[in-house]
């Protein structure tokens, strides 16, 4: 008896029952990028930035260069990583306090008229501080001449020779310094400024009082030291001579004796004027 042929098992790679399928044992075809099944191939790298590094190394140097400048200032000028005040706030500062002695506000006038600000002079003034004395302050522009400060007291008032320039006391036209004199008071709050007086005004004063005739006047404004009118008297040889007077060549700030010839037409008086005692008063007069 005869048996049909048993099938035998497939093998990989065969197909039992006949011809083999299509592809059997092969890897399936790669399909369109990305599809299942598939590896796409990695994007390409972007290119790196143009000059990159010189940028950098760029940005480094700045760094350096302002790290540099910082030390450098820090190290010269230390006062600018806290602050520094200008002249004129440092005296508003150091005037604000109460002026215990006549020669501790004639050193604050002094600082306070070298820095040349109004708001460094306003807070020595006295509360009935004079209307000159305020016009003077509340203008103030420019700072002073130097001066000492020192002070000469007299019981509860003193006063300080001091300079001023020709635009502080209203008259640009001086050009040069002008004697001035402050006049202090000790008042319940302590020492301040009360008066100011200036061989400017001195001088007009008396320009006026020789044009009114007032020969008494005149007599009164002498210093107690003056020898004027010791053998003859210049103020009455001039009011009788004429009436009307002129100031020419003022000297406003001479160390030794301010004073000015007073011109009238009939001859010139000169005068030279002294702040002896703390008040201008005439020192001499030759009528000429």
């Amino acid at each position: 008896m005869t048996y049909p042929p048993h099938p035998g098992p497939a093998f990989h790679g065969q197909y039992s029952g006949g011809s083999a399928p299509h592809n059997v044992g092969q890897y399936p075809a790669a399909g369109p990028p990305g599809a299942y099944g598939s590896f796409a191939p990695p994007p390409p790298p972007p290119p790196p930035p143009s000059g990159g590094k010189a940028g950098v190394w760029a940005g480094v140097g700045i760094a350096v260069v302002a790290l540099v400048t910082f030390v450098i200032t820090a190290f010269v000028a230390p006062g600018f990583l806290v602050g520094d005040d200008s002249e004129s706030e440092r005296a508003t500062e150091a005037h604000t306090t109460v002026q215990r002695t006549a020669q501790d506000l004639g050193y604050s006038i002094k600082d306070a008229l070298k820095a040349g600000q109004s708001n460094a002079v306003t807070p020595l003034l006295c509360p009935d501080a004079t209307e000159s004395l305020m016009t003077f302050a509340e203008g103030l522009r420019q700072p002073q001449p130097h001066f000492s400060g020192y002070a000469r007291e007299d019981g509860g008032t003193a006063t300080v020779d001091i300079r001023l320039f020709g635009d502080a006391v209203g008259r640009p036209d001086i050009n040069g310094e002008v004697t001035a004199i402050a006049d202090l008071e000790k008042q319940s709050s302590g020492w301040c400024w009360r008066d100011l007086q200036h061989s400017v005004g001195y001088l007009d004063e008396l320009r006026g009082v020789l044009n009114s005739g007032d020969v008494a006047a005149l007599h009164s404004m002498q210093c107690p030291t003056s020898a004027v009118g010791a053998f003859s008297d210049p103020f009455a040889e001039a009011v009788a001579l004429a009436n009307h007077w002129t100031i020419q060549n003022p000297d406003y700030a001479s160390s030794t004796m301010p004073g000015a010839d007073f011109v009238s037409v009939g001859g010139t008086l000169e005068i030279g004027i002294h702040s002896l005692g703390g008040d201008f008063c005439i020192q001499s007069a030759t009528l000429r």
